[in-house]
């Protein structure tokens, strides 16, 4: 028996956006955003470019990435948000290891400084230190404090997971990268 009134509906997925899709888009693009208006400004040129890339190349491999960013060839006023992202782990990782006095105040990593190829080339003298400094090379592959912190927190019938504030998950998440 057939029925007429019968309706068939297919949804093909992908066709339209979903909410959550939409919500990952413009969080993304919320991100691009911040990241391209923090992004340092200044005049760099491939001559102070090179040494940057080189030594962020020689820093990734530490933290889990792989030494792949590109060669930037032309004059920029702007460093680009894909690199800013990468030196921002960077400087979040050095925070944290002059926090734990494992490496020494003068490696801090200051944005605000980078106008000119000079200072991108100190910034560039600063990764390769990092990169050699066995006790950095130490710290980053030790859990953050923070996580350590949590997981015997859990385990001593501190606060379960589900009722972890989005604060306190976002810091968490955000650990080292």
């Amino acid at each position: 028996m057939k029925n007429k009134n019968m309706k068939v509906s297919i949804e093909m997925m992908g066709n339209e956006p979903s909410p959550v899709s939409g919500m990952t888009d413009e969080a993304q693009y919320e991100d691009e955003s911040t990241m391209n208006e923090m992004a340092p400004k200044g005049k760099f040129t491939p001559k102070g470019l090179g040494p940057l890339v080189k030594n962020t190349n020689i820093m990734l491999p530490l933290f889990g990435q792989t030494p792949d960013y590109p060669m930037i060839a032309e004059e920029v006023n702007q460093l680009p948000t894909d690199f800013f992202r990468i030196l921002s782990m960077f400087k979040a990782a050095v925070d944290d290891a002059i926090t734990e006095e494992i490496v020494g105040a003068d490696m801090a990593i200051d944005f605000n400084t980078l106008k000119d190829d000079t200072s991108l080339m100190l910034l560039a003298g600063k990764l390769n230190q990092l990169a050699k400094n066995k006790d950095f090379k130490k710290f980053l592959k030790e859990p953050p404090k923070n996580e350590t912190k949590a997981t015997e927190a859990g385990e001593e019938g501190g606060m379960p997971e589900e009722e972890m504030s989005s604060v306190n998950a976002d810091k968490l998440m955000m650990g080292r990268m």
